[in-house]
């Protein structure tokens, strides 16, 4: 649990009591590239802290596996709608690496902040941070040119170009692979 709580520590003061019960409730897995942690019509209960490997979140549109968000080693993973409202999740969460992954459940971080105030500053403040790269990065989804969206990536996430094959990067950026495959090449 200690790349989690090193991320909080990047937020808050962590008390040395909070620090102690979630690293008793919190549990640390390792997954093979290719497990399903989340599939679309299930309740997301747990949250994800990836400290090793990658995950995408996807969806089924016609028939088409459409990549949502990637997510690299030192991010929070979670499929916000499901997670929060506790409702059927429209996506899936897959390990696209092997993963080390720190997680606590939904009932966890909710008795967690009733018992240490200081955590839900860190819940509010990873939520204020997701939701500004969220709104920045699908504005130029709108907005800007195949050129563009790539060129935002790799400011904002610039790993994810060694990590995430082609195809994923493609269809989170909404652009045919081809198309990529010529922005990389400099031909766009």
């Amino acid at each position: 649990m200690t790349p989690l709580i090193d991320y909080i520590k990047t937020y808050i003061t962590l008390s040395p009591e909070a620090e102690q019960e979630i690293r008793r409730i919190g549990e640390q897995i390792e997954v093979p590239k290719g497990t399903v942690l989340l599939e679309e019509g299930k309740i997301c209960r747990r949250m994800y802290f990836v400290a090793k490997g990658t995950l995408r979140t996807y969806f089924y549109q016609k028939g088409k596996d459409i990549t949502y968000w990637i997510y690299l080693d030192g991010n929070l993973a979670i499929p916000w709608y499901s997670y929060i409202q506790r409702e059927p999740s429209s996506e899936y969460l897959e390990a696209i690496e092997d993963a080390v992954l720190c997680s606590l459940t939904y009932d966890q971080w909710q008795e967690l902040y009733l018992a240490y105030p200081e955590l839900e500053r860190f819940g509010r403040l990873t939520m204020e941070e997701a939701t500004s790269h969220i709104d920045e990065f699908y504005k130029g989804y709108f907005l800007y040119t195949a050129k563009e969206k790539y060129e935002l990536l790799t400011y904002v996430f610039p790993e994810v170009t060694q990590r995430a094959n082609l195809g994923h990067i493609a269809s989170m950026l909404g652009i045919s692979q081809e198309t990529l495959s010529r922005i990389r090449a400099g031909k766009a």
